[in-house]
């Protein structure tokens, strides 16, 4: 039990450092080709690659052999954490910020915490929850109070429609995670990404294709040879590997302790930005990080 409550939180942590990656991509991409471009397209480079893990690892290209509210389920995970999600938080980056957007999805682990309570009866124990406490608040501490504004200055409706997206979009994933974390009882975790991955894409598609009409400008992107490398290993990193590990990870370990570890992506950033941006770290940075590393390792401590 405790061998796979390690394993469990050692993927999580293997989920967050491909979601940092994919933000230094993204930051990169978004700016050039935009972010909705980018978030549609690496999902059609995803599904093939998430299809080819599946025959590798599961034997099979799709679990036909699945209850069909099994396939119901992890379709509804995939539209809410893949597309809604990613819509809702974009959004918000622009209406309130990416520095208060982040702050307010940390809230998302909480929200985990409580629902599998209630759903998993996934009690935790003090010391798991003060670490986790711990590194949200070293989370918050990094992205609220380092001093680095946006660029941008938000009042009003535009402060208060963005605070309301992020406060969705978080909500919005932990559901996604619990949804996952219910069907895997019956699936496998490659198996049930794939399945999460079609229904982000198929959103896209109805949104992009059927309803706006623009996939075919978000394309375009990929006939840059740069563009396009850099956009497969996000694909890699991101919905292949990093949400295969995340989703064995709810097989091993609480939905909410992974989801407080998947948070720290934020943390996991600084040294890109001290090494290769040439970015100051701020005392809040710093104070932080060693909050955030101090909660992580009560987490993994406490077994």
């Amino acid at each position: 039990m405790e061998q796979n409550l390690l394993l469990g939180q050692g993927l999580g942590l293997l989920t967050a450092i491909c979601i940092a990656h994919n933000a230094v991509v993204f930051r990169y991409l978004g700016q050039r080709l935009g972010s909705e471009s980018v978030a549609h397209t690496r999902m059609w480079l995803a599904l093939p690659l998430v299809l080819i893990l599946t025959r590798v690892v599961e034997g099979v290209w799709y679990p036909t052999g699945w209850a069909l509210s099994t396939h119901l389920i992890l379709l509804t995970s995939g539209v809410l954490g893949y597309f809604l999600t990613d819509l809702l938080m974009f959004r918000a980056y622009v209406l309130l910020g990416s520095r208060e957007s982040m702050v307010i999805m940390t809230l998302s682990p909480v929200v985990t915490a409580l629902f599998s309570l209630r759903l998993f009866n996934e009690r935790l124990s003090m010391v798991q929850s003060l670490g986790m406490l711990v590194t949200i608040g070293g989370i918050a501490t990094m992205t609220l109070l380092d001093g680095k504004g946006d660029g941008q200055q938000s009042k009003g409706s535009n402060k208060l429609r963005g605070v309301i997206y992020a406060m969705v979009a978080a909500v919005l994933q932990s559901v996604s995670f619990l949804l996952a974390k219910y069907a895997l009882t019956d699936g496998t975790p490659v198996a049930t990404n794939l399945v999460r991955t079609v229904g982000g894409l198929g959103s896209f598609v109805i949104f992009n294709v059927i309803i706006k009409r623009n996939a075919k400008t978000h394309f375009q992107g990929l006939k840059n040879p740069r563009y396009l490398g850099l956009l497969l290993l996000a694909s890699i990193a991101g919905p292949v590997v990093g949400m295969s590990s995340q989703m064995k990870a709810f097989t091993l370990a609480p939905v909410a302790l992974v989801s407080t570890i998947v948070q720290i992506s934020p943390i996991l950033l600084l040294p890109f930005d001290y090494l290769i941006l040439k970015r100051k770290v701020s005392t809040a940075s710093l104070v932080g990080t060693l909050l955030s590393i101090g909660g992580i390792a009560l987490l993994f401590l406490a077994v």
